[in-house]
């Protein structure tokens, strides 16, 4: 299974839902064949989270 990019998302905040509920639902299943998956897209999401995130909003 193939996960979207995060940068399919329209927001951040849509990107970082749907990654902890994936990593939820593999925890639970023990799904240890989704890892290469999950690891490419948090390597995305902090790439968006780096280019999109404005500590100043806080």
């Amino acid at each position: 299974m193939t996960l979207p990019s995060a940068y399919d998302f329209n927001s951040l905040e849509a990107a970082i839902a749907f990654y902890t509920r994936k990593v939820a639902e593999v925890a639970k299943n023990r799904d240890r064949s989704m890892h290469d998956e999950l690891m490419r897209f948090k390597r995305e999401l902090h790439e968006r989270i780096d280019r999109e995130y404005d500590p100043a909003a806080l």
